[in-house]
């Protein structure tokens, strides 16, 4: 099927999303969506509408999110009868904090942000996308879809997300977008260089030092920039490392912040 069959605006409201879904889109109308930039600009901006946005084109790429989170919740409650998503993760994966039992849409990033994150980044052909703690790798969908001279690897302790991520990065012949099963946290893994580091509190505060040392050691080689979502990345980032320069911070997206990493 032919892009110019399709309106270019095709994608003004929820409801068009929805009317994907009801009549059952076909692949090639998927494809050609997920070139399109409008697919991933969420028509409203307020939280509820940018949530609802994320889970329809989860429910369109045919992610099975809500299955794989209950299969592990169900086999977490069976250690933890009585846990949460602060107990569970660390009792399922060796004490490594995966947040299972969270909300599906708190666990992961909207698509529209990241839509916005990546053009502000305006990545140059070939330059490689690393995200720690990738969880089912939504980063990785946009760079398959709207960058296809570009790398996205995720790194994901749970090979459960892993497994179906790349499940749908192959649906749709993602060659440049791949998830990985990893301890961000074992002494055994050493960080990849690459241009761009997402990181969304992946885990233990120690590890995410860790790991932005290492960023810091990596940034001699090339200049490197970190995207930055949650609380305890960016207080270790603003009290502890002066190498870290702040270059945008999300306002009207759900807070994220933009960095340069520079050697002294």
């Amino acid at each position: 099927m032919q892009l110019s069959l399709f309106d270019k605006k095709r994608f003004k409201s929820l409801a068009d999303f929805q009317n994907m879904i009801q009549r059952g889109a076909s692949h090639e109308e998927i494809l050609s969506s997920l070139m399109d930039h409008d697919f991933f600009k969420s028509p409203k901006t307020n939280t509820a509408f940018k949530l609802q946005h994320s889970k329809y084109i989860d429910k369109i790429l045919d992610f099975r999110v809500s299955f794989v989170e209950e299969m592990l919740v169900y086999e977490a409650s069976g250690f933890d009868p009585d846990g949460n998503h602060e107990t569970w993760g660390p009792k399922l994966h060796e004490g490594v904090q995966t947040w299972v039992g969270l909300d599906n849409e708190t666990l992961q990033t909207p698509y529209c942000d990241i839509y916005r994150i990546l053009a502000l980044l305006k990545l140059r052909p070939y330059q490689e996308v690393v995200d720690l703690g990738a969880a089912y790798g939504r980063i990785g969908v946009l760079i398959g879809g709207l960058y296809p001279k570009n790398f996205f690897t995720g790194y994901e302790f749970v090979k459960e997300r892993v497994n179906e991520g790349n499940r749908v990065f192959a649906k749709y012949g993602f060659k440049n977008s791949k998830l990985l099963s990893v301890d961000l946290g074992s002494s055994q893994f050493s960080l990849p260089l690459a241009d761009v580091y997402f990181i969304y509190d992946f885990g233990r505060v120690e590890d995410i030092l860790k790991t932005l040392r290492e960023i810091e050691g990596l940034s001699a080689r090339r200049p490197i920039r970190v995207v930055v979502r949650g609380k305890w990345t960016r207080e270790i980032i603003e009290n502890q490392l002066s190498s870290f320069e702040l270059l945008h911070e999300g306002r009207l997206e759900k807070p994220f912040q933009i960095f340069s990493v520079r050697q002294f």
